[in-house]
């Protein structure tokens, strides 16, 4: 399985946009559509329900809102709280925040765990999660661990855009707190915070959107992606036995702990 660190992710991105000419409004686009497919899948259609989504300053927040839209746009009941000043967003974020806003969506900042906010998640079918990306660096405080204690008490069904919040996207490492998802869904590859845990077990069911990079974007030496190609079992004979089937050996522990 490949899997990717969160600096050869960007790298991968930075060739999507340069060489192939796929432009970063299109993979934010592709990134909430993987999103809303998944959403399908295990909630069925969109219409009628109603849905809290949690946006950050960064491109996360940015997929969050992009998807919220689609749920918008197919009849669902969206409320989107922004986790820091919309003048924040850049590119493709930026577009998509104007858009939400044009189209009427709801959004309101968040400014910490009040009832307001505790009342509408808790009406919701489900929350988004795009507070935080992959590359976070330090443990996660204030109002940004206020929306994170909100979602994982609330029990509601939590999808998590590419990793989820708190998740440092190359240790799987908690950082301080962390969002506890039923389902992360990620882009172009998996990346080592989705794959270790405690990361592995705060994503619920992963999976991984390719947002239209074309195969070839994966295949250039200078990016150094990590494979874990495990090697097949030999067949076993039907009428084997363990006299036939081979000998195994183990090298873990130590002699003074025999548990191992």
């Amino acid at each position: 399985m490949r899997i990717s660190t969160v600096e050869q992710m960007h790298q991968l991105d930075k060739r999507a946009i340069d060489k192939y000419g796929i432009e970063e409004i299109l993979l934010m686009e592709n990134a909430a559509h993987g999103l809303y497919f998944a959403i399908l899948k295990h909630l069925g259609n969109p219409h009628g329900k109603k849905f809290v989504a949690f946006a950050g300053p960064g491109n996360n927040g940015g997929d969050a809102i992009t998807l919220s839209r689609k749920l918008f746009s197919n009849g669902a009941d969206v409320k989107i709280y922004l986790m820091s000043s919309p003048e924040k967003y850049r590119g493709a974020a930026r577009i998509n925040y104007e858009i939400a806003q044009r189209m009427g969506i709801p959004m309101e900042s968040f400014e910490g765990d009040t009832a307001m906010v505790r009342f509408d998640v808790e009406r919701a079918e489900a929350v988004i999660d795009g507070i935080l990306g992959t590359g976070i660096s330090r443990n996660v405080e204030g109002k940004y661990a206020d929306a994170i204690r909100i979602i994982n008490e609330s029990a509601k069904l939590v999808f998590s855009v590419d990793i989820p919040s708190g998740i440092s996207g190359n240790t799987g490492k908690i950082m301080g707190t962390a969002v506890r998802a039923d389902y992360t869904v990620t882009f172009g590859l998996p990346k080592i915070g989705n794959i270790l845990y405690p990361g592995f077990d705060h994503c619920g069911k992963l999976y991984v959107s390719h947002i239209s990079f074309p195969p070839a974007n994966y295949e250039d030496e200078s990016i150094n992606i990590f494979t874990n190609d495990p090697i097949p079992l030999p067949p076993r004979k039907k009428d084997g036995h363990k006299g036939t089937f081979g000998d195994t050996l183990f090298v873990a522990g130590a002699s003074r702990y025999h548990g191992a």
